[in-house]
């Protein structure tokens, strides 16, 4: 969780950021979603992987591409020995990179405002 809020905010470890409680609900609520998600894969009530097709529908083809480019997540090429094999992506890892693409867009004016003031740079 932590590490996550420090991807996502972009603090120096060494500072004490006061951030929204809004954000703070939506981190909390994240960890949550990922955390469950995370179980019912560790009881195979659902799968780590879904298909590069999936993917794209779920989440957009642009923005998957966009991920893979920026070592955001890993892409698993299937093993077959086929010329086309198929293409895998972590649930998982999924998940966190769209959170960290799209946490500002859910919040308030308000919210967006005080993450803009904590995430820009100070001169």
């Amino acid at each position: 969780f932590l590490s996550l809020m420090s991807d996502v905010v972009k603090i120096n470890v060494n500072m004490i950021v006061a951030i929204s409680e809004e954000l703070l609900f939506k981190l909390v609520e994240f960890a949550e979603n990922l955390g469950r998600k995370k179980e019912r894969i560790s009881l195979f009530k659902e799968s780590q992987f879904i298909s590069q097709n999936q993917a794209h529908i779920r989440y957009g083809k642009g923005n998957v591409t966009k991920w893979v480019k920026a070592g955001i997540v890993k892409k698993y090429k299937d093993v077959d020995g086929k010329l086309r094999s198929g293409v895998r992506y972590d649930v998982l890892d999924l998940e966190s990179a769209a959170f960290k693409c799209n946490y500002m867009k859910e919040l308030s004016p308000l919210a967006k405002a005080e993450m803009r003031e904590i995430i820009s740079p100070v001169p």
